[in-house]
């Protein structure tokens, strides 16, 4: 998953989420900190379609399907809606950060192929991988273990809604510990330049 793209994708994955049994989603369910970051930063430097994106903000409460927070923030009150403190401090942090990195990158940094991410890709930052990534990879992995524990005998559907930099763990875990692999899949348009 994105963190931002166009309204019609967050529409599209709803959509699909409803037809789940489960969801495993990242955070709280409140709208993308890091999303609105990356949106704000866009539109303050001109990014090629920068205008026409949004924050991801779905409403997992909406959809009807439990829902399981890894990251063990839950339901951090989705009635009081906006980003809150925690996410408005990842915003006043993050923003500058990526504004210089796209002022530095030109208009297109949007389209450059660092943002590509496949089932090989090791996610790493600068500072903070431990936290950010490794540690809440490995709760991922424990969530979906626990939850093909209690329910292998059932043909239920899981969707596994995190930052796209968390999926390859995902992937590679699942793989290593049951033998899980993509066969398939289908495409959504995230962003149209």
């Amino acid at each position: 998953m994105i963190h931002f793209g166009m309204p019609e994708f967050y529409v599209q994955v709803a959509k699909r989420l409803r037809d789940c049994g489960l969801v495993v989603a990242e955070g709280w369910d409140r709208p993308s900190s890091t999303g609105y970051a990356y949106m704000l930063a866009a539109r303050i430097t001109g990014q090629r379609g920068a205008k026409a994106l949004v924050s991801q903000d779905i409403d997992y409460a909406s959809l009807g399907i439990p829902v399981i927070w890894p990251d063990g923030l839950g339901q951090l009150a989705r009635h009081k809606r906006g980003l809150g403190v925690l996410g408005w401090l990842d915003v006043v942090l993050f923003t500058p950060i990526l504004t210089v990195s796209m002022v530095l990158g030109g208009r297109d940094w949007l389209l450059r192929a660092r943002m590509e991410i496949n089932d090989n890709t090791k996610a790493r930052l600068r500072f903070g991988s431990r936290i950010l990534i490794d540690e809440r990879d490995a709760k991922l992995l424990a969530a979906l273990e626990k939850i093909y524990q209690q329910h292998r005998d059932e043909d239920v559907t899981v969707a596994v809604v995190f930052g796209a930099g968390h999926i390859a763990a995902v992937v590679r875990g699942l793989n290593s510990r049951y033998g899980y692999r993509g066969i398939s899949g289908e495409w959504l348009s995230v962003i149209d330049f």
